[in-house]
């Protein structure tokens, strides 16, 4: 499981119940903290515009938040009975993460990654002041809603420390002696540092494999196994670099950019075939 957060600088609620909703047409799969009132996308967005003006005026305070939870393809479970958990645990996350503020979400099912977006309020109901999660916060927040998928959804996938940063390239004891005499990082702990950066500012699969054939570096994969194969011959697992963590969340990167891509797509079709008319 993956849980991404996107920051907004500006009250963009209409654009991105929008984009939630363009698939569904009206009608958000989850609620938080929302009016009664509110039963119509127009009104949830009217309610989150309302909060919003009770903020102060800053440069570069947040607005909303966008946030994504995407739930591994590697399961058993049909897309309907993981829309089922992938909610339940959407609404276990807003309980720790945002329990006060306003938040809707939708599921996407489109791609491997079933997925659900979520807009939350920077502040909470009627609230003055935004609020913000330092890092530890928030990763501690995220371990414990993984903890909860094992225990309750054990069908929807191994464990993944998603809420661990990166920390690179672990040197075995012989290569960290040998860094040590050199005075420089050994040749894994390089690779893995330029292969995770080509990871992390790729914006799609072609991308990353322009960016790594500049490396020299080629993609192979053998059964579950990936890893680079250089010029030279040799190969890497990425499990070995350390990389095989971030290499999935960029794959489910790509996954949800595409998604997004493919929404707005049939959006301008639709668009287009209401002019013609």
């Amino acid at each position: 499981m993956i849980i991404k957060s996107l920051s907004r600088k500006t009250p963009s609620f209409g654009q991105l119940a929008a984009y939630m909703l363009a698939e569904r047409g009206d009608g958000f799969d989850l609620r938080h903290n929302l009016p009664m009132k509110a039963s119509t996308s127009e009104a949830v967005v009217a309610a989150f515009e309302e909060n919003h003006t009770l903020l102060p005026r800053r440069a570069n305070g947040n607005a909303l938040f966008h946030e994504i939870i995407a739930l591994s393809p590697d399961t058993s479970l049909s897309v309907k009975e993981q829309k089922r958990a992938l909610l339940d645990l959407a609404q276990r996350y807003l309980d720790r993460r945002a329990p006060r503020q306003l938040a809707v979400g939708v599921v996407h099912s489109e791609t491997p990654h079933v997925h659900i977006h979520l807009m939350i309020s920077s502040n909470a109901v009627l609230g003055r002041h935004r609020l913000w999660l330092q890092k530890r916060e928030f990763a501690d927040i995220q371990r414990a809603v993984e903890e909860e998928r094992l225990r309750l959804y054990p069908a929807l996938g191994q464990a993944r420390p998603i809420a661990e940063p990166w920390r690179g390239f672990r040197p075995s004891v012989r290569e960290q002696a040998v860094a040590r005499r050199k005075g420089e990082p050994s040749r894994k702990e390089e690779l893995a540092a330029e292969i995770h950066s080509a990871m992390r500012e790729a914006k799609s699969r072609d991308a990353l494999n322009k960016a790594l054939g500049a490396l020299g570096l080629t993609l192979y994969q053998r059964g579950r196994t990936v890893g680079v194969l250089t010029e030279g011959g040799r190969r890497y697992r990425l499990a070995t670099l350390g990389l095989s963590e971030p290499y999935a969340e960029t794959l489910t990167r790509f996954d949800l950019v595409d998604s997004r891509m493919a929404s707005l797509q049939r959006g301008r079709v639709r668009t287009d075939r209401e002019w013609e008319r």
